[in-house]
């Protein structure tokens, strides 16, 4: 039988409150509240844990922290993903835009361009035939001398040189000459002239001849200073007595000194290939110019790295050469020393001592420890540099060094000396 509404009530109320004839349950567990709109029971003690403060901030932070972990693990892996997608686009872009370039450039025309280079500064550029003593073994050389037979005891040797000027001025390396007893200067078309030697000067290995030839082609000057790392460059001369061979590189290196160099040479380093013979050739740019003269490599034969003593002073030594047969040099009397320095920008050199109370920087009130920063207004580079500025003036000038002494700035007036170990 079913029960009304009203039944089912009063039955719910005596379970619930109990009644003398009907035992109360004691169980703890089962507090139950009963919803007269609603037949369900609801538990008390379920609903207040689900809805706990303490509860929700933990879940909260579980949350935060799985999230933290993903953005540890995930995100970088995506900015590098991404990274590396884009760098291969922009690599796939030059790729394609290189191979569209490569179709329009015509290798015809740098070849070309590589000839008529050659040609133009072929002209001017000699071989040199020497003759000198064999001083490879005195006694014989004694013995041989003794007979009297014509060029009996004497070696051949060679080298290269560069026409300067249509008067027949011929500049080339001291070393190539030194103790000749006979001079021939091979010009391009084939034609051997005696050369005479004019001039000479062993700090920066360089010498000055003449020939008496006519329609001479000679090359045209360059501006070493302005020939910057990494610059095309050509060597021509005549390696192993190969006739005006040309060899390719670049402007490796600038202001390089060797073991047997003088502070005067400066040399210029470069890649392009020479051998013994291209000493006295010229370095030329890509318009055809001279930036140096070929001198020095590295052991007895090329091993990808080449000296040459730049244009700028070979300039100056040919012109000094040209007037008065020598280069006598200006001096200032000091010892000098490298400035080491942390800033990069802080150029100068270091006094380290005087050479004599008669010097000139001593007369001038210089002391050991002061840092030459200028001369004539011209900022110093290093040792090397102040030496050439120095070298170049006239004796008995007058000029001002600034120096720094205790970190104080002074402007000095110097006399300029004669080097004491040029001859008069």
């Amino acid at each position: 039988m079913v029960k009304s509404i009203s039944q089912f009530t009063d039955d719910t109320k005596d379970l619930v409150i109990g009644s003398e004839n009907t035992p109360t349950p004691r169980s703890k567990s089962l507090h139950c509240k009963t919803d007269i709109n609603s037949p369900t029971p609801v538990i008390a003690n379920e609903s207040r844990k689900s809805t706990s403060p303490g509860f929700q901030i933990l879940a909260g932070l579980s949350a935060l922290i799985s999230f933290l972990i993903l953005f540890r693990f995930l995100v970088p892996q995506i900015i590098e993903e991404s990274r590396y997608s884009w760098y291969r686009g922009e690599l796939r872009a030059r790729h394609e835009a290189s191979g569209n370039g490569l179709k329009n450039v015509s290798l015809n025309t740098l070849s070309e361009a590589y000839q008529m280079l050659t040609q133009y500064v072929g002209p001017s550029v000699v071989h040199i035939d020497v003759m000198r003593e064999d001083s490879s073994d005195d006694e014989l050389r004694k013995f041989l001398n003794s007979i009297p037979v014509e060029k009996w005891g004497l070696v051949s040797d060679q080298g290269s040189g560069v026409v300067i000027d249509r008067s027949g001025d011929v500049v080339t390396n001291l070393h190539v000459i030194a103790g000749a007893n006979e001079i021939t200067v091979v010009l391009s078309d084939g034609k051997r002239c005696p050369g005479l030697v004019v001039g000479v000067d062993s700090l920066t290995d360089l010498a000055l001849l003449k020939i008496d030839a006519d329609r001479l082609i000679p090359i045209n000057w360059g501006d070493s200073d302005e020939c910057r790392v990494g610059t095309p460059v050509w060597a021509i001369g005549s390696p192993f007595g190969l006739d005006r061979t040309v060899t390719f590189g670049i402007l490796s290196g600038k202001n390089r000194l060797v073991r047997t160099s003088s502070r005067y040479q400066d040399f210029m380093q470069s890649d392009a290939a020479i051998n013994p013979g291209n000493s006295g050739g010229p370095l030329v740019n890509s318009s055809g110019q001279l930036i140096g003269i070929n001198t020095a490599i590295v052991g007895d034969t090329f091993r990808g790295v080449s000296f040459s003593i730049p244009s700028n002073i070979v300039r100056e030594v040919y012109g000094r050469l040209k007037t008065s047969g020598r280069f006598v040099r200006g001096w200032l009397g000091l010892s000098l020393e490298e400035l080491v320095s942390t800033d990069s920008n802080r150029n100068g050199a270091v006094v380290s001592s005087l050479v004599g109370a008669d010097s000139p920087g001593a007369k001038a009130g210089i002391l050991p420890g002061d840092i030459i920063r200028k001369i004539a207004d011209e900022e110093i580079r290093n040792v090397g540099h102040l030496m050439r500025l120095a070298a170049s003036m006239e004796i008995g000038s007058q000029t001002k060094l600034e120096i720094e002494r205790s970190g104080k700035v002074l402007l000095v007036d110097i006399v300029v000396g004669k080097r004491p170990y040029d001859s008069d």
